[in-house]
């Protein structure tokens, strides 16, 4: 009997694990769709060529994860800690973020054509030097004279 054959009867069946341990494993084409994982631990783990599409992660820690080549059109990021994350080469197209904490965030070498800013503490802001909320006070106070 060849080691494949051993799962081979298991393919159509619902396999649950539960307390077991399976460090360094390794599972290659495989179809967990549906499946779910609670109290897991992933540490060092790899993924590559993975379809997550449709997938929920809810208090999970990813400190010092790295995201390369990530196609997540319409993701929510909803509550999530990304400080000291830096994001690279990345396509952001209709973005939206809302309530978040950038403080102290930098953004280098940025296409940010059509963005709009609304409503937000922009105390300290910059854009290539030059102070933000000091430029708009000077726009504003010349709109008044003009009035």
């Amino acid at each position: 009997m060849s080691e494949n054959s051993l799962f081979e009867s298991a393919i159509d069946k619902k396999v649950e694990l539960t307390y077991d341990s399976l460090p360094n494993s390794s599972f290659e084409d495989v179809n967990f769709e549906g499946a779910r994982f609670s109290n897991v631990n992933l540490k060092d783990a790899d993924f590559d060529d993975v379809n997550m599409d449709s997938a929920k992660f809810n208090n999970v820690s990813l400190t010092e994860g790295k995201f390369t080549d990530m196609y997540m059109v319409n993701t929510k990021f909803l509550g999530v800690n990304l400080s000291n994350s830096r994001f690279g080469c990345s396509i952001m197209n209709n973005v939206e973020f809302k309530n978040p904490d950038l403080k102290n965030s930098q953004f280098i070498h940025c296409d940010l054509s059509n963005v709009e800013i609304n409503d937000c503490k922009i105390d300290g802001l910059k854009i290539n030097g030059v102070d933000i909320c000091k430029l708009l006070e000077q726009h504003e106070k010349s709109l008044a004279e003009q009035n």
